[in-house]
């Protein structure tokens, strides 16, 4: 009886361990932000001399897959940032949808109702029509390209299953994908997401 009691004790031990090895934390989150461009310098100067997207707005959604003992998250997201520009009677807009694939690191390794982090993220940017006037010696960027995302945010909590998520980032839209005479779109965003997390 003594043995039986030993070896279900020991199954049992060894299937609680592994349960919480394989747990995962599951989070899904929505909000926005701001997206300031940053270069090339015609993207954001002002309406003649440039197109006047020097700051935009982003809607978007994240979720993140919490993995047992290591601090590595991964993440995926999808915003999507509006520039608009006007001067006068000229109005210039265009659109830039991200998605994202990346991990963040989370550098304290203890619960301590926030959590802070480092990420970096691939990016496949598709960029709507450009609407507006266009200069004859400006280009603006129409179809897709990859770019990068690196980061640094904290999650803080509210209460235990929902978090809130503020993220600031700096943003290559195309690095590669390019066409001829086409300038690499960098950008800073500052978004929060209102988190939700499940097990």
């Amino acid at each position: 009886m003594k043995k039986i009691t030993i070896v279900l004790f020991s199954v049992f031990f060894i299937l609680s361990i592994n349960t919480k090895v394989q747990a995962q934390l599951v989070s899904i989150g929505a909000g926005g932000g701001l997206t300031q461009i940053l270069s090339p310098d015609y993207y954001k100067n002002d309406i003649p001399d440039g197109l006047g997207f020097s700051s935009g707005y982003n809607l978007g959604i994240i979720a993140k897959v919490g993995l047992p003992v290591i601090p590595i998250t991964p993440r995926g997201f999808i915003l999507y940032h509006t520039l608009e520009g006007n001067s006068n009677a000229i109005e210039n807009s265009q659109s830039i949808t991200s998605v994202g694939l990346g991990v963040q690191y989370g550098f304290i390794p203890v619960p301590a109702g926030f959590d802070p982090y480092l990420s970096l993220d691939a990016t496949f940017n598709n960029f709507g029509d450009f609407k507006g006037t266009l200069p004859s010696d400006l280009i603006a960027i129409n179809g897709s390209r990859v770019g990068l995302q690196l980061g640094i945010g904290t999650e803080v909590t509210i209460i235990p299953l929902i978090n809130l998520d503020v993220f600031a980032g700096y943003n290559w839209f195309n690095l590669t994908g390019k066409e001829d005479g086409e300038e690499t779109i960098s950008a800073f965003i500052l978004d929060v997401f209102l988190m939700f997390n499940f097990l």
